[in-house]
């Protein structure tokens, strides 16, 4: 029997318990390591058959990585994505912070938008290879650094036009614009239509009379991002 290619847990975190979708379908998430600062969290889901799986929006990015060794890139998405996931597919993913994108793939972000590519294409063949030990992988992951001007203006645009969050970080909206979609891969205007739907979602999640009527709940390939994804 072969062993995983990488190990996401670490012995300092502890792993969630999980939810149990329709056995023996899995989604589970849990905190990341806290020297991993451009990882919102980890998580895994196993499909016991086969299934159209709807990825909605959720303002991050993510390494897929698969038992067969194979690792996919998915950047931030503006529209929801159909993927037919096969049966007995295991998949572990390291969810990435927005402003950590461009930093971590070392390409402008919107070259990934709406996009899921293999890693061999975004990091080169030997170093996706390397990401398969789960030193090589921690290590990684320690080097990337989220971008703190970009951290701020994601933060700011949570609350505040993009006008103002262009003041408060004293520059202009243009040059905002090109930030963003250089380091997130979408547009100011754009991610806040994406986190005023992440907290449509968590509103509907906790039963806040805001959110209803309830759209159709994120699916476990996309969750929503409770304080164990945060971004």
């Amino acid at each position: 029997m072969v062993s995983p290619p990488l190990s996401l847990s670490t012995a300092s975190v502890p792993r969630e318990t999980g939810e149990v979708l329709n056995e023996p379908d899995i989604y589970r998430e849990w905190p990341p390591s806290p020297a991993w600062r451009a990882v919102a969290c980890c998580w895994e889901q196993r499909v016991g058959s086969e299934r159209v799986q709807r990825v909605v929006l959720d303002g991050h990015a993510d390494v897929l990585i698969y038992d067969s060794g194979a690792i996919d890139v998915v950047g931030l998405h503006d529209r929801v994505t159909l993927p037919l996931l096969p049966a007995r597919t295991r998949i572990r993913g390291i969810r990435l912070r927005p402003a950590a994108v461009a930093t971590a793939f070392r390409m402008p972000a919107s070259a990934l938008r709406n996009e899921t590519v293999s890693a061999d294409a975004v990091l080169g063949a030997q170093t996706a290879r390397l990401l398969q030990d789960p030193a090589r992988l921690d290590a990684w992951l320690r080097e990337v650094e989220p971008d703190e001007r970009v951290e701020r203006a994601v933060r700011l645009l949570e609350s505040r036009p993009v006008a103002a969050t262009a003041d408060a970080l004293g520059i202009t909206e243009r040059h905002l614009r090109r930030l963003l979609l250089e380091h997130t891969g979408l547009a100011p205007k754009t991610l806040q239509r994406v986190q005023r739907f992440q907290r449509f979602v968590r509103a509907a999640d906790s039963g806040s009379a805001l959110a209803r009527p309830r759209p159709t709940p994120a699916t476990p390939t996309s969750p929503t991002c409770p304080e164990t994804c945060s971004t």
